[in-house]
């Protein structure tokens, strides 16, 4: 009776094992997901900042390059 107790609480033991096993599992999928979606924002972010950056890149030469002219002209 003790060796059926024994063996009862081990094979419940198995199944709070196996239950958490499950449970990690599901957490690791979880945040593998949520890392990856927080990856993906942050390259959308970064590539629009970087769209942004690249204009205004683009309208300060213009506007140095036409004050250069501007200033050679004048000379």
């Amino acid at each position: 009776e003790t060796l059926q107790r024994i063996v009862s609480t081990l094979a419940n033991k198995n199944d709070e094992i196996h239950n958490f096993i499950d449970m990690l599992n599901h957490t690791i999928k979880n945040v593998q997901v949520n890392s990856s979606n927080a990856i993906s924002e942050l390259d959308e972010e970064f590539d629009g900042l970087y769209s942004i950056l690249d204009e205004m890149k683009g309208s300060m030469a213009s506007t140095i390059q036409q004050e250069e002219t501007r200033k050679i002209q004048t000379l």
